[in-house]
């Protein structure tokens, strides 16, 4: 079946003045595709005059060819940012939003939500790179403007919460997820590494995007090399995994894109990107993480090792992750809301993006990035895909049904029975 791309304006529309694709919920190439509009802005971009470039240019035809790529993908979010229908979904589910004094921040993210182009880039003073769509105002550096908050390349030393939650990771969650990972993975198996090069089509497709199977397995999203498995389609199969993250991040989250195992091929590098979202940082727990592997961000080095802390680290400034072993790197990644936001804007934050999942699967037909085919098979014949929890809470679990009275087996007279019966009725 063909899918059509949303085709929106460049302003801001309505939504009978957007095209949309036919109901029927695309997963199979979807999938694939929607993974590379949500997955961080990787492509190298050039720093302001007299910094120093720290975006490496990609030497390889199929670095070339992923970037390429990148920049034909159209972006769902727009098809939600853009769109009237949607805002009226969010008033919906956040009534009084738009009055609400301590939600005066998040209705000025929300505006540049809705009137700033994607992929635009700002370059600060202090070496962050952010998508000016994707700026939370007051989360700066900036004390002459009024903002304040503390930013920097690994901020748990920062904020109390965040030093709580890197303590939880490194023991609770990195337990647990080391328990459940050989039973993840033989659930679902790592896909295959391929140079990328598409003989029959004489192209580099590095992400798969020409392959017409359905990607069922982990994500070969961002890099050659990197793969990401969403814990949402795998937590049937780590339920303590699950159960554990969601305990440790409490109020923090997890935040709304990538909350899952990712995988990090022997004897490879990362690209150095920014992910440019200011209101959240990523974090990095080692679950099989052997002697050799780091991250370097904004040039100050981590380890990453299996036992060893978990990194917390401000996504927003230059990064790459490395692995100079001879074996694969595994971590449980999750994204957390940034600190400095009041409990108000996490809700609000939380809600605003269930609202833009539920949206992209029931009003666009299309399926948001970290849910499966049959994750959202069986939401969709339950009825769950409209309970805006299921969007908002990793450990969802849906209301248990009251269980139907046994139905009364009907009496039924038949051949000696039948004879008996009559005669009953005949002689009283």
């Amino acid at each position: 079946e063909r899918t059509e791309q949303i085709q929106v304006p460049g302003s801001w529309c309505s939504r009978e003045a957007t095209p949309m694709p036919s109901r029927t919920l695309v997963v199979a190439r979807l999938l694939a595709t929607y993974a590379v509009a949500l997955t961080p802005r990787l492509r190298p971009r050039l720093p302001p005059r007299g910094a120093t470039r720290l975006a490496s240019t990609p030497t390889t035809d199929a670095e070339k060819a992923y970037f390429e790529k990148q920049d034909t993908v159209y972006d769902v979010d727009e098809g939600a940012w853009k769109n009237d229908a949607f805002w009226a979904q969010v008033d919906a589910e956040l009534p009084g939003w738009r009055t609400d004094a301590a939600l005066e921040r998040f209705r000025g993210f929300c505006e540049n939500l809705r009137t700033k182009p994607p992929g635009e880039d700002l370059f600060m003073d202090n070496r962050q790179q952010l998508l000016s769509q994707y700026v939370y105002p007051g989360l700066g550096e900036d004390a002459a403007s009024g903002e304040s908050v503390p930013r920097g390349a690994y901020p748990h030393d920062a904020y109390p919460e965040l030093a709580e939650l890197r303590a939880k990771l490194s023991t609770e969650v990195a337990a647990a997820a080391r328990a459940e990972f050989d039973s993840v993975l033989n659930a679902r198996p790592l896909a295959d590494d391929e140079d990328g090069f598409d003989a029959d089509a004489g192209e580099w497709d590095p992400l798969g995007l020409n392959e017409e199977e359905e990607d069922e397995t982990w994500q070969k999203a961002a890099w050659f090399g990197w793969q990401f498995l969403s814990l949402r389609g795998a937590k049937t199969t780590a339920p303590k995994t699950t159960a554990a993250l969601v305990a440790a991040m409490g109020d923090l989250g997890p935040a709304h894109r990538f909350v899952g195992f990712t995988r990090q091929k022997a004897d490879s590098r990362g690209t150095v990107h920014s992910d440019g979202r200011n209101y959240m940082l990523s974090t990095l727990t080692p679950v099989d993480a052997p002697e050799g592997c780091g991250i370097f961000v904004d040039d100050e080095e981590e380890t990453i090792a299996t036992g060893g802390d978990a990194v917390i680290l401000d996504n927003t400034y230059p990064h790459y992750i490395y692995n100079t072993a001879d074996r694969d790197r595994i971590c449980l990644m999750s994204e957390c809301w940034h600190p400095a936001l009041a409990a108000a804007e996490r809700d609000a934050l939380a809600t605003l993006f269930a609202v833009k999942d539920r949206f992209t699967v029931l009003d666009l037909g299309m399926a948001p990035w970290g849910y499966g085919e049959d994750d959202l098979a069986k939401a969709l014949k339950s009825g769950a895909v409209n309970d805006l929890d299921y969007w908002r809470r990793l450990d969802y679990e849906p209301p248990k049904r009251k269980p139907k009275a046994p139905k009364k087996k009907k009496v039924g007279a038949s051949g000696r029975n039948k004879k008996k019966a009559a005669k009953s009725r005949a002689f009283g």
